[in-house]
């Protein structure tokens, strides 16, 4: 009995260290602090902790798992295993859920050990540009995000609407109606010695422009050649004294939107007394009509007058003659 008694305070000291040894392979670090929103409100949800397996500090072995803590009020406190001295690698993700599901973010946790408890800021890892939020948990992201809370959206969504402006409108150019040019007389001297005439525009191509002389259509090539607006004629063709030139081509640019009508009969009976004609529409512009007798061009008022869809000619037209239209309206 006398021995049992000597024991004991050897007994009592052996415990207190086992117990010790025992809390140092296993010592948890406390981390507590208040987490804000955004706006500095405190944060109301819960946050879920998870790890990847790793070897504890003590040699144990953590398997991957992960836990989750209410946070009312803004206030959290939370145990977990210091991972700064554990294994290579090993860290926390923390994940933050609001309880009205408006507001999440992530944070990345490595955690020292510690008798004290420690701040979130004390444990975060700074996240790329070298921000990791302040000790409160802001840093969070509230929904909906604003185009100002993403470094560069505003710039890039204006590059980007500049670009797809830009592109529209080379669609919307393939797509639009040209601008026609109709009836127009080149410039320069008929003098039957210039051969150098001028548009007002750049028929665009060079192919749509149609060349008449007295009503007779010109070829490109036999009778006149074209360099952007400067038609030359050829030696042949010079224009004479009392020639007409007439030309109708397309330009660049947006022009109208209009319907087309090609060799039509005007309604009429040529019989070497009637003048008046009728067209299926109303030519619009009016010296758009390309009014054409036995293959020649005629001219709007002098050869005929057009009011509406009305054609008047100034000779009525032999049973024999072909009168055909082409126009827009």
């Amino acid at each position: 009995m006398v021995k049992l008694r000597h024991l004991l305070p050897t007994l009592t000291l052996f415990s207190i260290l086992f117990a010790t040894c025992a809390l140092a392979q296993n010592s948890l670090t406390t981390i507590q602090d208040t987490v804000t929103t955004a706006n500095g409100t405190p944060f109301n949800g819960t946050l879920i902790v998870t790890w990847n397996g790793f070897t504890a500090p003590s040699g144990g072995t953590i398997a991957p798992h992960s836990t989750s803590v209410a946070i009312y009020n803004g206030v959290l406190s939370i145990l977990l295993v210091p991972t700064t001295t554990a294994s290579a690698g090993a860290y926390y993700l923390a994940t933050y859920n609001s309880n009205d599901g408006l507001t999440t973010w992530n944070e990345t946790w490595e955690v020292p050990p510690s008798i004290t408890p420690l701040t979130l800021n004390q444990v975060r890892v700074p996240q790329a540009g070298g921000s990791s939020g302040n000790s409160g948990g802001s840093g969070s992201i509230t929904l909906p995000i604003a185009i100002t809370d993403v470094t560069n959206l505003s710039s890039t969504l204006s590059s980007l609407s500049s670009s797809i402006s830009t592109l529209t409108t080379q669609v919307n150019s393939l797509t639009a109606p040209p601008v026609f040019i109709d009836g127009e007389t080149p410039g320069g001297a008929i003098n039957g010695s210039n051969k150098s005439f001028t548009l007002a525009n750049s028929p665009s191509p060079a192919t749509s422009l149609d060349l008449y002389r007295n009503g007779l259509v010109q070829s490109v090539g036999v009778d006149y050649t074209i360099s952007g607006n400067t038609i030359t004629f050829l030696l042949v063709a010079t224009p004479q004294p009392g020639d007409l030139l007439q030309a109708f081509y397309r330009a660049a640019g947006i022009g109208q939107t209009a319907s087309f009508s090609d060799n039509e009969a005007p309604a009429g009976t040529p019989n070497g007394f009637n003048t008046t004609f009728t067209l299926s529409f109303a030519p619009n512009p009016a010296l758009s009509l390309r009014l054409y007798k036995n293959g020649l061009l005629l001219r709007q008022g002098t050869d005929y007058l057009l009011a509406g869809a009305t054609i008047t000619f100034a000779s009525a037209p032999q049973a024999t003659d072909l009168i055909v239209a082409y126009y827009r309206h």
